[in-house]
């Protein structure tokens, strides 16, 4: 039989090793999730952030799982990820990444009849104490209404990383209310004395108010058993708009799009935009960072057309395509603040137009959290119907846009300006599509 002494430095020996183990586990804390969209049973983008808590500095991030309730990921591959990196230190909003990891990603999986995804990586980055990883990924099949607690584990294979966030999906703005009246009759007369009489013999409610002998009012309002459709408005931006430049379908075209800040984002930092082209047959697949245009500020919505009164161009950060090219995802650094009633204003190249239509273009302020959505109107036609005006003091032009285009850079009179006026740099020979967008955007908040 061991000695005491023995089976005492056997059992200090294992502690110290549990000890080592535990210290090397990587730790994570402040998870995040979150559905775009958050609506009951649809296909969703889903985005997911854990912060490095612990002894993990210097560990090489090799993984990540992400456990549902209900939600399938089974349609998730490696080709759906549409994004992954790490945010040194957790000092960027939204989905905002310092290091993109994506030449890292090794595999997609899903497992547990659709309800686990699991991500693995080759171990060739880094993660800190502090840091926050992200992952956002596609073709998710949202679970019904409610509040659903989603386990998230980072270097899942040794354990150690385990933090929760809460999935909410929420029921659609448009509800139905069964409202019942009961059979009462209520009659008030005003004299000297208010007397009131309620009887169960009719659905009918009669307000009647008398003075001496004369009726000065009488109103009779019937309730019966019936459904009342309210519908609520989106508070994060009260309208959009986009349009496109040509405006004709099935061509390569400029498309601006804008909408207008409402209550749910007033005061908020702006860290993304988005517009979601499906169901439109566009397809913006070729649509990348440097071809975004102008990106800026109309404080207040005092300022005609794509006017805008601060240059957000230095915050972006980045331009993602989804939804098999159909869904335009814009992220910005958030360091520009919002206000109520600012309108927002992003012009983009490289778009390729569906068929001739009118088409209804959800547009997203802050995507990210959600509440800022208006539904803008996207009109295509057989034949562009784009014009622009004044190309020099002393003529107005009222042409096709391919020929305004050319107009405007081959005059040295021109009044738009132009690349040699000393533009912002980026927008080059593109102001002229955006004295288009101008002029188009205009006529549009006007109606």
């Amino acid at each position: 039989m061991a000695s005491l002494s023995t089976r005492t430095s056997a059992l200090l020996a294992a502690l110290l090793a549990v000890g080592v183990l535990t210290g090397a586990a990587v730790a994570a804390t402040s998870g995040s999730i979150t559905a775009d969209p958050n609506t009951p049973d649809a296909t969703a983008t889903h985005t997911v952030t854990a912060t490095i808590d612990g002894d993990a500095a210097g560990s090489s991030w090799n993984g990540f799982e992400v456990t549902y309730e209900q939600t399938d990921v089974s349609n998730v591959g490696q080709n759906d990820i549409a994004k992954i990196g790490i945010d040194r230190g957790d000092d960027a909003a939204g989905d905002s990444i310092d290091v993109d990891v994506s030449d890292d990603l090794s595999s997609v999986s899903a497992s547990s009849n659709g309800e686990t995804l699991t991500v693995g990586l080759g171990g060739n980055h880094n993660i800190g104490e502090g840091d926050e990883v992200v992952v956002v990924y596609e073709n998710v099949q949202n679970p019904s209404a409610g509040t659903y607690t989603v386990g998230l584990d980072v270097n899942y294979q040794s354990s150690g990383g385990e933090t929760s966030a809460t999935l909410n999906i929420e029921s659609d703005t448009t509800t139905t209310t069964t409202t019942t009246t009961e059979e009462t009759t209520t009659q008030t007369t005003t004299e000297e004395t208010t007397q009131t009489t309620t009887e169960e013999t009719t659905t009918q409610t009669t307000t009647q108010t008398t003075t001496a002998e004369t009726t000065t009012e009488e109103t009779t309002t019937q309730s019966s058993d019936e459904e009342t459709t309210t519908t609520t408005e989106a508070e994060g931006a009260r309208h959009a708009s986009v349009v496109s430049t040509p405006d004709n379908g099935n061509s390569s075209a400029t498309h601006g799009a804008m909408a207008v800040v409402g209550s749910a984002n007033d005061g908020s930092s702006w860290t993304g935009f988005q517009i979601d082209y499906r169901g439109t047959g566009v397809d913006a697949s070729n649509v990348g960072q440097n071809d975004v245009v102008k990106i800026g500020i109309d404080r207040g919505n005092d300022s005609a057309e794509t006017t805008v009164d601060v240059n957000v161009s230095d915050d972006l950060s980045s331009v993602s395509i989804g939804g098999d090219g159909q869904v335009v995802t814009v992220g910005l650094g958030g360091n520009y603040d919002l206000s109520l009633g600012d309108q927002l204003v992003v012009a983009y190249e490289d778009v390729e137009n569906g068929p001739a239509g009118t088409y209804e273009v959800p547009v997203d302020v802050n995507h990210q959290s959600s509440g800022g959505s208006a539904v803008a109107t996207l009109a295509l036609s057989a034949n562009s119907t784009t014009t622009t005006t004044t190309v020099n003091a002393d003529q107005t032009t009222t042409e096709g846009t391919t020929a305004a285009i050319t107009e405007t850079e081959t005059t040295s009179t021109t009044a738009e300006t132009t690349e040699s006026s000393g533009s912002t740099p980026g927008f080059g020979v593109a102001a002229a599509v955006i004295a288009a967008l101008s002029v188009a955007l205009l006529a549009r908040r006007d109606n």
